[in-house]
């Protein structure tokens, strides 16, 4: 049996490190990097510094939410409807302001922008100067007052929004909804779904990146035991470019004991293209961005993980439990992948076209037998494509020789010129 394609484990437990347990489950701590947690209690704000050894900093501020930077050690603090964002490094207060009503949600977008929502708007913040927040749009209907919002992105070229919350829904159960906001254009887009992120990815063939909305998509209007689908759909595209990428939406492959479950977050692992769908019951999906099947689907705590965020540099996501405050963590296990996708999911082209964009070992055998396919198919400029994915493993001189062997069309450069033309786009010649 194939060893599972995720590396999820505990890292970190932050009743062990002293938090209050009710600072846990009362959504006092948060998360917004790898670099620090922070926890609110009833007179002082916990800092743990996960970039040395999870140290332990206890400062006596009195505040009612916080969040830190996610890449300095700037502090936003808010009591009531007052915000203050703090320089711990420097000691100094760098803005404050009282917003016109309360906050419900706010998180850092980047490391420039404190994204604010209140009950009717979002405002972003940014953190040069002194600006004041600046209101970006209005909550839509579908995410009106009675929606709890429990995440919100920023697209990479930061022109669109996603905001998303939860609500009862009719006849009972949790509905999601989510506002997709073009910046530039002033509209919005309604969309029936649970957890939604952006993602930029390089496609075969294209020159550009692909900057795309990964979302979970289930409407109340689905029939009974309908699944959910998967989305993934290319936004903001130059239409002079060509034709945006759009996957056909893809049947998410919910358990029968967990048919009342919803997603809490979704978050892109950028180095690897997969995408980790969370739940409330704390069921772990992956996702490949690329084609939108499914890789793994697994149960991995017993807890809602709540505030998740990812790690740029491998991958990773990190969630907190909302019980218990374990600091999970999910990777990707590489070396297992294309064999479980061999064995496990029975799917030899997806092993091959992940093989290729991530120059994974485990499908030795199927680029040899997939290059005699094409070859035998006369689809020469194909099979060269296959070569230059594969790394080293079809880069020999037999190779060659096979290129050599095949006659010319009429009208078409020699096959040989045309492999080494097509590995020198990929690359250099060996």
């Amino acid at each position: 049996m194939a060893a599972v394609p995720v590396v999820f484990n505990e890292v970190l437990n932050l009743q062990q490190l002293g938090v209050p347990e009710t600072s846990i489950k009362h959504g006092l701590t948060s998360m917004q990097s790898d670099k620090w947690i922070v926890a609110v209690e009833p007179t002082q704000v916990t800092l743990v510094d996960l970039q040395n050894g999870a140290q332990v900093t206890r400062r006596p501020i009195q505040a009612e939410a916080a969040i830190m930077n996610p890449s300095s050690s700037i502090l936003a603090l808010r009591s009531g409807t007052t915000l203050q964002v703090f320089d711990l490094d420097k000691k100094a207060k760098l803005k404050s302001f009282t917003m016109p009503e309360a906050l419900v949600y706010w998180k850092w977008t980047s490391s420039t922008n404190l994204a604010l929502i209140t009950g009717t708007a979002v405002y972003h913040w940014g953190l040069a100067g002194a600006s004041d927040p600046v209101k970006m749009f209005d909550r839509h209907q579908s995410v009106g007052p009675n929606c709890q919002i429990i995440n919100y992105h920023v697209s990479p070229d930061q022109k669109w929004c996603l905001l998303g919350g939860i609500s009862a829904a009719a006849g009972g159960g949790v509905a999601g909804n989510m506002q997709l906001y073009s910046i530039e254009k002033k509209v919005s887009q309604p969309l029936q779904g649970h957890a939604g992120a952006f993602a930029s990815i390089k496609l075969l063939g294209r020159e550009d990146p692909a900057q795309v909305l990964v979302f979970h998509e289930k409407k109340a209007e689905s029939a009974p035991g309908e699944p959910p689908k998967l989305y993934v759909m290319e936004i903001g595209r130059d239409p002079s470019k060509g034709a945006p990428f759009r996957l056909a939406p893809t049947n998410i492959p919910v358990p029968a004991d967990a048919a009342a479950d919803f997603p809490v977050s979704l978050i892109n692992d950028s180095k690897n293209d997969v995408s980790y769908l969370l739940t409330k019951m704390g069921y772990l999906y992956m996702f490949d961005i690329h084609t939108g099947k499914t890789l793994y689907r697994a149960r991995i705590t017993q807890e809602t993980v709540f505030c998740t965020c990812n790690q740029e540099s491998t991958g990773a996501a990190f969630g907190i439990t909302v019980r218990t405050g374990k600091i999970l963590r999910i990777m990707l296990n590489p070396q297992s992948l294309v064999p479980y996708i061999m064995s496990t999911l029975r799917d030899n082209d997806l092993a091959i076209k992940i093989a290729s964009r991530l120059g994974l070992p485990g499908a030795e055998n199927l680029y040899a037998a997939e290059f005699e396919r094409l070859i035998a198919a006369g689809q020469v400029v194909e099979a060269a494509r296959l070569v230059a994915s594969s790394g080293t493993v079809l880069r020999t001189p037999a190779t060659i020789a096979r290129f050599q062997q095949i006659p010319a069309q009429p009208g078409s450069p020699q096959p040989v010129f045309q492999y080494f033309s097509t590995l020198l786009e990929s690359g250099k010649l060996n």
